[in-house]
């Protein structure tokens, strides 16, 4: 599998001695869970199972979006790494502060052992008081607003940086994406309006879809190589054989996407 053949060469940015060990972690922590997310969605695609792989995919985007931001350049790393690594992370703590509060307070027996787990999240009173105090409520949505796809996706692409140009698009597959996570009526229809269709077209468009969320995949990965070898001072020349696979792999998409366009509008 081309994905699974990528994967080794991202090992000069997890390698990279210039690290911090907290920075080394983080980006660990994020290339691991973006490269599961795409494996993971990956297998869905060859299950036929679509839908619930557009919203891995959509994972698999913004950590994507994530990695980028955080390695687009040298002199911005070391803030957005502590916003990432420290301020989020003390933020989201605390909204699961308040998320495991409310469980125990809902179970008629808050101090039994099955739910020792649940209390082990709460934060202690002087820590809650202190993150608080740190990160008001306009500090907090700031950050989050940012740190969002709206915000990443906004920022990187206004920046005038090459690799991110064009980088608006992802928007629709991140939405459609986000309709079928939220279960709302687009993302409960989009599934039943497929099935309804004639035995033809839905082969088309299955094959068509399929294809898509693959491409996809491969695409934030080799932005992902992308921005950390850049980062890095690695020329992006090295990057051309793994390119070449891809667009390889696109070409032999392209008959199915030819076939979709045909039978689905080739009367228009």
């Amino acid at each position: 599998m081309a994905a699974r053949e990528l994967l080794p060469l991202m090992s000069p940015v997890g390698s990279y001695e210039g690290w911090e060990a907290i920075e080394r972690e983080t980006l660990g922590f994020l290339l691991s869970a973006t490269a599961r997310a795409s494996e993971s969605a990956l297998l869905l695609c060859a299950y036929g199972q679509l839908w619930d792989a557009e919203v891995l995919a959509r994972s698999a985007l913004e950590g994507t979006l994530k990695f980028a931001y955080l390695l687009q350049s040298p002199d911005t790393f070391t803030q957005r790494h502590t916003e990432y690594a420290i301020n989020l992370f003390h933020i989201a703590l605390m909204k699961d502060h308040l998320k495991c509060a409310e469980l125990l307070a809902a179970v008629s027996d808050p101090d039994s052992l099955q739910w020792r787990p649940i209390k082990d999240r709460l934060l202690d009173d002087d820590e809650l008081v202190e993150l608080r105090a740190t990160y008001d409520r306009v500090h907090r949505r700031e950050l989050e607003n940012r740190w969002g796809f709206t915000g990443l996706v906004s920022e990187l692409s206004r920046s005038g940086d090459r690799l991110f140009r064009g980088l608006g698009a992802v928007a629709h597959t991140y939405s459609i994406a986000s309709h079928v996570h939220h279960m709302d009526m687009v993302g409960a229809s989009l599934p039943l309006d497929r099935d309804r269709r004639s035995a033809e077209r839905r082969e088309a468009i299955h094959q068509t879809h399929e294809a898509r969320v693959i491409s996809d995949l491969l695409n934030f990965m080799l932005l992902r190589l992308s921005v950390g070898y850049r980062f890095l001072g690695i020329s992006l020349a090295t990057l051309l054989p793994a390119k070449a696979k891809i667009d390889a792999l696109h070409a032999k998409f392209e008959p199915a996407w030819s076939s979709w366009l045909n039978i689905e509008y080739g009367d228009d």
